[in-house]
């Protein structure tokens, strides 16, 4: 599902670069030359991320020094289009793509991508593996101007919260609960959650159950009471009327214009 791969060397146009995966990602450290599709070529230089498109045939002129090779699948990259409904970020990978990090920026980039490679050794499950990969993604294409500002030991803190938030969305409202699983004070982690996210604690708990929400809605036909029960509400009407403050229309409506 996922494939991270340092590359070095001196590369031929005459030849392509392969992946094991459809989605890529080129993330270059040091290198000269150019990369070569068919809708041009474009310039190897440190710090700079290419996004690739599915369909693109990629082959390299020059000399890598040191770069990271990403590929994963669908299913990975699935979580990411959860997270990010921007139009930006439905588009990255459209057609070919590339963003210039900062030293700073590409130094943290290469830190979380070191780390990645450790998770895909350790076999970590698909849903972490998704979470990280995410989380990467939404800082190599400086996504999220938030998580820009974060250091090293910050960004995987978001990480952490995302899986605990991921495994216990449903089920748990309490700010106590999460900051424990973060081991910090309430306090704390709101403070944090405001720097890392610019939302608190229970802005971030309805937008994961209201995103579920609009997955179970679109993608079953249960009724409002066990979508209700599914998502933690102890009634069907405070799910309804929770759906329609936070999205603007009925369930029932939102149901059906999305059928």
């Amino acid at each position: 599902m996922i494939q991270l791969e340092d590359i070095k060397g001196r590369f031929k146009r005459d030849k392509a670069l392969n992946a094991d995966f459809p989605i890529r990602v080129l993330i270059i450290k040091d290198a000269t030359g150019l990369l070569c599709m068919n809708s041009g070529d474009y310039v190897l230089s440190p710090g700079r991320v290419f996004f690739i498109p599915e369909e693109g045939i990629i082959r390299l002129e020059g000399e890598i020094i040191s770069a990271y090779w990403l590929s994963f699948s669908s299913l990975l990259y699935s979580e990411f289009l959860l997270q990010h409904r921007d139009a930006q970020s439905r588009n990255l990978f459209m057609t070919l793509s590339f963003k210039d990090l900062t030293k700073i920026q590409a130094q943290k980039a290469f830190t979380l991508l070191e780390q990645l490679k450790r998770e895909i050794l350790a076999k970590r499950d698909v849903s972490y593996l998704a979470q990280y990969l995410s989380l990467v993604l939404g800082f190599s294409a400086v996504l999220n101007a938030e998580l820009m500002d974060l250091n090293v030991d910050e960004l995987q803190q978001v990480l952490r919260f995302r899986a605990i938030l991921e495994q216990y969305f449903k089920t748990e409202r309490a700010t106590e609960f999460y900051a424990a699983g973060m081991g910090m004070s309430s306090r704390k982690l709101n403070a944090f959650l405001k720097k890392a996210f610019s939302k608190n604690l229970p802005e971030l708990l309805y937008a994961r159950l209201m995103r579920e929400a609009e997955e179970l809605l679109i993608h079953t036909d249960y009724s409002m009471s066990m979508i209700a029960e599914i998502l933690g509400f102890e009634q069907a009407n405070s799910f309804v009327s929770n759906f329609k403050k936070v999205k603007g229309i009925s369930a029932l409506e939102f149901r059906r214009i999305n059928y």
